[in-house]
């Protein structure tokens, strides 16, 4: 009988014939391993270099877990620890879950997703099994075997769940096929246990009810086989243990005490986990708040159905950061004393509180009512059709003057009126350019009025015409 060693994507590897040792371990409780020893050849060094691999061990299939070499008593030794292909079931977790019907439709549905199937199932009645915790696969169907009080078999890509696993009818265990056995007695469990180590002259399996008969030990019981050791290749015997089964690392994990919280454990959306941290999330996924030493984070749905940060902290910043819409019900917010926004939404600025940039409407976003907008140069008024009906400034090429300019229509090439203060007087009229100097000089397309400051008089202006102001005969003087 040969061991052949397969890639996990099926092509075959090698074959193992020589073995030096070989231990199986199979439990009620679902416990399936195999390891063995093999003289390490140069197919085996070239070939058995990782863990991706399957045993096929008596037609079940076996995933390696652990590749050692050593060199023992002047041999070179390849040993293989493989677990059952069923504890790939660990990799596949639910975060709830809750289902009506037979055994049978149940397992299948958490079964969904994986790539093994249903095997046989005893049962037919109905009913309701829940889970309330994020768990694997494998322990969601071992807890459901538990409800069900069936025993569960995981045998190929096969699950399968038992009314009763092995035969209902004892086998006898005597003295003539018994190499040794013990009975153990324990102040923490009501029913003894018993380790037994028999000549594999029957064909017995896992779940068996046995009946052991020992006069000289005063044992005459009718027990369960719950778990059987062997040592294939290398020994005829095997070891049974009987009566109740002892708590497995694996019953640990499955099992969740009230009084304990474990990681990767949900507890009505609470989850304390090594990668994310504390995590709190809705049971329909809407939101979820992350929390740890490097990150807070609020989340919620957006608008492509998936979840974004809404208020969270920025590391590389240093600030919290928030994105959506606040609402503040009463109350009121106050920074430093300086800007102040009551219950009302009235905002009160004081001492150096400054507003920079931006637009000021009126009315309600894509009303028809114009907006205000401060800019570099001054503050500009729009109307509703975005047209730019009246600004305050100054000029900045070198001269630093006010002006107000007055209604411009829309488009480019519109023109509007405009009262402008230069060096030597004040400008009324249609639109001109800058004057870097500062002084007033008429120029094609100009037409208004300029009030020289320094002989006091008024000029009208026509393009490069600049005439005085008559009354009659006479030049009309302010001042």
């Amino acid at each position: 009988m040969s061991l052949l060693i397969n890639l996990k994507s099926g092509p075959l590897q090698t074959e193992v014939d020589k073995v030096l040792s070989c231990e199986t371990n199979i439990t009620l409780k679902g416990v399936k391993t195999l390891s063995f020893e093999t003289l390490l050849t140069d197919e085996l060094l070239e070939k058995v270099t990782n863990t991706d691999l399957v045993v096929n061990y008596e037609g079940d299939y076996y995933d390696v877990i652990s590749v050692a070499r050593s060199l023992s008593r002047g041999l070179y030794v390849l040993k293989i620890g493989c677990e059952h292909v069923s504890y790939r079931l660990n990799e596949y977790s639910k975060t709830s879950f809750v289902e009506t019907g037979t055994p049978r439709q149940i397992l299948a549905k958490i079964l969904e997703g994986t790539e093994f199937q249903i095997g046989i199932v005893d049962s037919q009645t109905i009913t309701t099994f829940e889970v309330n915790e994020e768990s694997t696969v494998r322990s969601i169907i071992l807890k459901l075997a538990d409800k069900l009080n069936m025993d569960v078999g995981f045998d190929f890509y096969s699950v399968s769940l038992y009314r009763h696993k092995g035969r209902e009818e004892p086998v006898e265990i005597i003295d003539d096929n018994v190499v040794s056995i013990s009975k153990t007695v324990k102040t923490s469990r009501v029913n003894p246990t018993y380790s037994i180590t028999i000549r594999n002259s029957k064909e017995i399996t896992v779940g068996d009810e046995l009946h052991l008969k020992f006069t000289k030990l005063g044992i005459d019981e009718n027990v369960r086989l719950i778990g059987i050791k062997a040592k294939p290749y290398i020994s005829k015997n095997i070891e049974l243990e009987v009566g109740e089964s002892e708590a497995t690392l694996e019953a640990d994990l499955v099992k969740t005490e009230k009084e304990t919280v474990s990681k990767n454990t949900s507890y009505y959306g609470v989850k304390i986990s090594e990668n994310n941290g504390l995590t709190i999330e809705r049971g329909d996924n809407a939101a979820k708040i992350i929390m740890n030493a490097d990150e807070f984070r609020m989340q919620a749905l957006g608008g492509v159905g998936t979840l974004e940060d809404k208020l969270y902290f920025d590391p590389v910043s240093g600030n919290y950061k928030f994105k959506g819409s606040i609402e503040v019900i009463g109350g009121n917010i106050n920074i430093n004393n300086q800007f102040i926004v009551d219950e009302n939404g009235n905002a009160y600025m004081s001492g150096d509180a400054t507003i920079y940039g931006g637009k000021y409407y009126a009315g309600q976003p894509g009303g028809s009512e114009g907006f205000s907008q401060m800019t570099a140069n001054g503050f500009d008024v729009y109307n509703g059709g975005g047209d730019l009906k009246l600004k305050l400034g100054y000029t900045t090429e070198d001269e630093d003057f006010p002006f107000l300019q007055l209604g411009s229509g829309s488009g480019l090439t519109k023109d509007f009126g405009l009262v402008k203060k230069f060096a030597d007087g004040l400008w009324i009229g249609n639109s001109i350019p800058a004057d870097d100097q500062g002084t007033f000089n008429a120029q094609e397309g100009y037409n208004g009025i300029f009030f020289k400051f320094s002989d006091n008089t008024a000029y009208v202006v026509k393009n490069t015409n600049m005439k005085n102001i008559y009354t009659g005969a006479a030049i009309a003087k302010f001042g």
